[in-house]
């Protein structure tokens, strides 16, 4: 069975070190999304885990 985490990341400076940080927990990046106005812009990402 899959297992799915969704993170919230502030800054897209921030986003390289959340993805390589949840790899090394044994996740996958499933799906990323941006939205958001000017400066606040939050990025959603979508991590995987297991069997299907």
């Amino acid at each position: 069975m899959k297992k799915y985490a969704c993170i919230q990341v502030n800054h897209h400076k921030e986003v390289p070190t959340a993805i390589a940080d949840m790899q090394n927990q044994g996740w996958r990046l499933h799906t990323y999304q941006a939205t958001g106005f000017g400066t606040d812009v939050k990025h959603y990402l979508l991590f995987e885990k297991g069997d299907s």
